[in-house]
């Protein structure tokens, strides 16, 4: 293993307020001076001693060049540098500011997703769904009213959904449950709910709108392939393990021979996402059920732990 390169010399300047700059500066000129007067008494005890009339010009450039040498070697104690050496930051060091610039950057970046969220929630809300409450009140017939009144109604979750930067896993239920209950009545299928939670976590948006969108497809499949009349949905979360099952009555079989569309290419795009699989398989004595589980499924942290 290669020797660490010696401990850099960092010299840090020292900031001194005006009046004692003023103050060091008259101190530094007092102490050149004493130099100076002390260097000439030298050379004035060397000229008495040598019964000289005048000092030469090397014994007058000596006596100036020591005082000099005298004057820089005391005026450290006016102008403190503070030179310190300070150790290598060491690889737990730089692990941890890593991590840190990474937090940061992940908070910055989900900042800016959920305004961007927000701009598209009020966007599709004050301009989608005023054309659509338009075309409520001109409905030509009934059918067609319900179907722009259950469009709305997508939408207004859509767009509760979006504005949210999580959801509890309890209201998000609360919210899945009443949505396919709507759709649901509207196509004159029944709906059988449960739920099971050992938790009560913090989904973030990714784990919602996968879930919401995978719940969506599911029981429309159902609805428009199958031509069910009943539908059971389970939903158990226990020791991190989220399972998912959308069971129906419908004329479904044999799913290892559908052909996989955008409808089942999104339910499996979506499941992925989650690190989760999805299955398919016939129930008796009529029906499809599909499965979907995750294997470790685990909300957002706390508010405090997600602040930095």
């Amino acid at each position: 293993m290669p020797a660490r390169p010696p401990p850099p010399l960092v010299i840090r300047r020292v900031n001194w307020h005006r009046p004692v700059w003023v103050a060091r500066v008259l101190a530094e000129t007092l102490l050149l001076m004493a130099w100076v007067l002390l260097a000439a008494i030298v050379l004035r005890l060397g000229q008495t001693a040598h019964a000289a009339t005048a000092p030469s010009l090397w014994a007058l450039g000596l006596a100036m060049g020591g005082a000099l040498a005298g004057h820089l070697w005391s005026r450290r104690w006016l102008w403190p540098a503070e030179s310190v050496h300070t150790s290598a930051p060491s690889d737990t060091q730089i692990q941890a500011e890593a991590q840190a610039d990474e937090r940061r950057l992940s908070d910055a970046m989900e900042q800016g997703r959920g305004e961007e969220r927000l701009r598209i929630a009020q966007d599709l809300h004050d301009d989608i769904g005023a054309r659509l409450l338009t075309l409520l009140y001109q409905a030509p017939t009934p059918e067609m009213g319900d179907y722009i009144r259950h469009t709305l109604q997508d939408l207004k979750t859509l767009t509760r959904g979006l504005a949210a930067s999580s959801h509890r896993l309890s209201d998000a239920a609360a919210e899945w449950k009443r949505d396919l209950s709507h759709r649901l009545e509207l196509a004159h299928c029944a709906l059988t709910w449960e739920m099971q939670a050992d938790q009560d976590i913090e989904l973030s948006m990714v784990q919602w709108s996968a879930l919401t969108r995978i719940l969506r497809e599911l029981v429309s499949n159902a609805i428009s392939h199958a031509h069910a009349e009943h539908i059971t949905v389970t939903l158990i979360l226990a020791e991190d393990m989220l399972t998912l099952r959308v069971s129906d009555d419908g004329r479904g079989r044999e799913p290892e021979q559908w052909a996989h569309g955008l409808g089942l290419g999104g339910v499996r795009k979506r499941v992925k996402q989650l690190n989760g699989e999805v299955r398919w398989f016939e129930r008796d004595p009529v029906g499809i059920c599909a499965e979907v589980w995750v294997p470790s499924f685990k909300g957002l942290p706390p508010a405090p732990q997600r602040s930095h």
